[in-house]
């Protein structure tokens, strides 16, 4: 129990009083995690929307996700993936520069994006990754099961 002491101040005052206001009433930037309306770390894991380009370039598919890949955006990257390694092009390039970060789920969803590829005939090949993203396909050594390009021009075969 004396350990309690040492973690009250992450987790707030605890009472019917200091309870938080509903969640549901607030603006989705301004809900809390835990018992603590401003708790430091909201703001750090509440991820932006995760914003996505794509072009055709030298018959090969480019697709350049923006934002953090965790769990309030995995989903939609999967089904972002999925759909668009359904194109009749033989190569689907997930050009990763403007990734700041990506969880397990998000991992997860180019797993699965590269069995609906083999599917389709189609190669996903990953490009540009920026040092966060090298760190994360090496240790969960996604760069074994991956090609991994240093460009895009790199990963067209060029």
């Amino acid at each position: 129990m004396h350990n309690l002491a040492k973690i009250a101040p992450v987790l707030g005052p605890y009472g019917a009083n200091t309870a938080p206001p509903c969640a549901a009433t607030l603006p989705i930037a301004s809900r809390s995690f835990g018992n603590r309306v401003n708790s430091r770390y909201a703001i750090d894991m509440s991820a932006d929307v995760l914003q996505w380009t794509s072009r055709e370039q030298e018959g090969a598919l480019v697709l350049l996700p923006s934002g953090r890949v965790d769990e309030t955006s995995a989903d939609a990257f999967k089904e972002y993936l999925v759909n668009a390694v359904g194109t009749k092009l033989e190569t689907a390039i997930i050009d990763l520069s403007c990734i700041e970060y990506m969880s397990s789920r998000g991992l997860r969803g180019l797993t699965l994006a590269q069995r609906a590829a083999n599917e389709r005939g189609t190669t996903i090949v990953l490009a540009c990754p920026n040092d966060t993203m090298r760190e994360i396909l090496a240790i969960s050594r996604y760069d074994m099961v991956f090609r991994v390009a240093d460009t895009i021009e790199d990963a067209i075969g060029n």
